[in-house]
């Protein structure tokens, strides 16, 4: 018989990664430390909601999430998909699921974490399980940003009104996006800004339709950037981009992978009566994103 490994596990959607998740992997690793255990996440690759009727656009994609858990000092990270046999299961017998893959020492959760079905498993419940089945279950309290508590929902409204800055500040990063550099009508260049396209994840949170100062992360390099998201309106745009101007840049990156990473919004989108007007104002937002500090 196979010796399961002994495991302190979080357990959560870890959607962005944010301040409060931090917390939440500090306690894991003090947790796994004090019990000799590796520190462990079981996570799902799809939000619940998903599966549950609702919808939600997320602020990381799975392979970004289990990075950033791995690198906050997961060792294991087990992301599975969230299914309707999932939602229906009983706590105990998500426990089981548990135990059957690890050697469970501890369990670490946040104050606010259901699991189950109808979310009939929370910390509390969690604690009767294992006080029976001889794990312990430690619950993080909320990280309080702005007397609120962080959480993913916060962020989201924060990036879907434009406020990269507060999002900034929930996540300890900026907000970025990521996607390969697509050919669009080419009418940057064509005023003197070249700048290069990506189709986002659609399941993405997009931020507001406006201007934003941004880092543009490519090649391995990374650059200062202004990113437009929105329909371009005087040029009789039709649909949703987002386009960024690498600020000093002039290479061909087309089909390369490019990030953004939003740092502050500087203006909505706005339509202008004519061309010379808009490359002044893209200019000045240049200059603008070019002297911001940091």
């Amino acid at each position: 018989m196979t010796m399961k490994t002994p495991a302190a596990v979080a357990l959560g959607m870890f959607d962005g990664v944010h301040l409060g998740h931090r917390a939440l992997m500090e306690r894991l690793g003090k947790e796994a430390e004090r019990l000799d255990a590796v520190p462990a996440v079981y996570t799902f690759s799809n939000h619940p909601l998903e599966v549950l009727g609702g919808s939600v656009r997320m602020l990381s994609d799975v392979r970004e999430r289990n990075q950033l858990l791995r690198s906050l000092g997961a060792e294991e990270v087990e992301s599975v998909p969230f299914t309707r046999e999932t939602a229906g299961m009983s706590t105990e017998r998500f426990v089981d699921v548990l135990l059957e893959k690890w050697d469970v020492r501890a369990l670490v959760v946040g104050y606010n974490y259901t699991c189950g079905d109808r979310g009939a498993g929370t910390p509390e419940t969690l604690m009767q399980i294992g006080a029976r089945r001889g794990f312990s279950v430690s619950v993080v309290e909320p990280v309080l940003c702005e007397g609120e508590p962080v959480s993913s929902s916060r962020i989201r409204e924060a990036v879907e009104r434009g406020n990269v800055s507060l999002a900034e500040k929930l996540l300890g990063r900026n907000y970025s996006l990521s996607g390969k550099v697509v050919r669009n009508r080419r009418i940057g260049s064509r005023i003197g800004f070249p700048t290069a396209n990506i189709d986002a994840d659609p399941k993405r949170v997009i931020p507001a339709d406006g201007v934003y100062a941004a880092y543009a992360f490519v090649g391995g390099s990374a650059y200062r950037a202004v990113t437009n998201v929105g329909t371009n309106p005087t040029v009789h745009g039709d649909k949703l981009t987002i386009e960024t101007h690498i600020i000093d840049f002039d290479a061909d990156i087309y089909g390369e992978t490019l990030s953004v990473a939003f740092r502050k919004r500087l203006r909505g989108e706005l339509m202008f009566d004519t061309l010379d007007a808009l490359i002044a104002q893209i200019r000045v937002d240049v200059e603008e994103a070019a002297a911001l500090r940091g």
